[in-house]
């Protein structure tokens, strides 16, 4: 018959909310740090302002350091990355256009090496990768 006149008073429990926002601040720390390219391969581009932006479809050689030749991300020697050229070019009815994307500690040995060998396979349109300097 009669009610009761206390009310319970009510609190927010912010313990678990603690534990969250921790929790998404060393997510992003950790997640943020990790830069890779997409192939994995740690490049250092030479910087150049007329750099402009290719179509993703182009033929990408990548050489790093050391002078070791990739293709879509795997190791592959000269010869295997040239005959590869070869049937792309074959595909593209000759219009295929090669980008060298050498680090800029490479030795210049290997980027005249394989331009002279894309040339030498009868392919021409070449391109050297750059990244755009923003200055």
């Amino acid at each position: 018959m009669f009610k009761s006149t206390l009310k319970k008073k009510s609190s927010i429990n912010i313990i678990p909310m603690v534990d969250v926002i921790f929790f998404l601040l060393v997510f992003f720390m950790l997640f943020t740090t990790f830069r890779t390219n997409p192939q994995g391969i740690d490049m250092q581009l030479p910087t150049a302002v007329t750099a402009t932006d290719q179509s993703e479809t182009n033929f990408i050689v990548e050489i790093d350091a050391d002078g070791s030749y990739y293709f879509e991300g795997e190791t592959l020697t000269l010869a295997q990355i040239i005959s590869e050229a070869e049937l792309r070019n074959q595909d593209n009815e000759g219009q295929l256009t090669i980008i060298i994307s050498a680090d800029k500690e490479t030795r210049y040995d290997n980027v005249v090496a394989l331009i002279d060998q894309m040339r030498d396979a009868g392919i021409y349109r070449l391109a050297l990768a750059a990244e755009k300097d923003g200055s």
